[in-house]
């Protein structure tokens, strides 16, 4: 299932989320002009070695913390990024707009650190770089869970050969999309992968808690993402 758009309307222009958006797009076009050698010290320099952060290796304080930042902007081929920036762009303009322009990038960074930070611990021995955003990404899904559940979204179904538009709700869609992730992810603790499965489960839980944290310290921007009202678990949004 490839999500199209969302019904929730933003009341503000989610500059924050297309600069997320953007840097990620740079940085991925900056990794095709290198090749070989070059590229795979690229990943090794600013993604994250599990192995080499676990035990200290060659990095000081500044330089792990920097490389936590960087990895979750590299992505490994198009369809990494183009999967990521999809659910992106179509969940994280709302939870912007919910949060605010500064919490949000908070948000979104808090979520990917931790994400991060636990593919590591679960992988401390794999030498393969550890990138993407899709751990912070996850946690926007996460939010979005929490805010927005009954919300519908536009999917691409492709069953065989058969392509269908459907509109389901946000929280059947993200159930789907979780419970993937972890059937999937079961069989990779200790092979860390690129895409970092168990990144995105624990960005996903990291992203619910963090977004309600994040909302109460702020309140609601309007009357409509008030419990019980249009996109939450008791409304109706057709």
């Amino acid at each position: 299932m490839i999500p199209i758009r969302s019904t929730i309307k933003t009341e503000i222009v989610p500059y924050m989320n297309y600069v997320l958006l953007t840097v990620n797009v740079l940085v991925f076009v900056y990794t095709l002009f290198l090749t070989g050698e070059s590229l795979q010290m690229f990943y090794q320099t600013h993604g994250i070695v599990p192995s080499k952060i676990t035990t200290l290796e060659a990095y000081g304080f500044l330089g792990r913390t920097a490389k936590y930042f960087s990895s979750m902007f590299i992505h490994e081929n198009w369809l990494h990024l183009a999967g990521n920036l999809i659910f992106l762009y179509i969940f994280g303009n709302a939870i912007e707009d919910l949060l605010g322009h500064a919490r949000y990038l908070l948000f979104y960074l808090v979520c990917g650190l931790i994400a991060v930070f636990i593919q590591v611990a679960l992988n401390s021995l794999s030498a393969v770089p550890v990138i993407g955003a899709s751990g912070a990404i996850s946690g926007v899904l996460g939010a979005y869970m929490l805010f927005f559940p009954r919300s519908r979204i536009l999917t691409l179904l492709i069953v065989l050969v058969f392509v269908y538009f459907i509109r389901i709700r946000a929280y059947l869609f993200i159930i789907f999309w979780f419970a993937v992730q972890f059937l999937t992810g079961i069989g990779y603790i200790g092979d860390a992968g690129t895409e970092g499965l168990w990144a995105h489960m624990s960005g996903f839980a990291c992203g619910a808690i963090a977004g309600g944290s994040f909302l109460y310290t702020r309140g609601y921007r309007s009357k409509k993402y008030k419990a019980g009202y249009g996109t939450g678990w008791y409304g109706e949004n057709d």
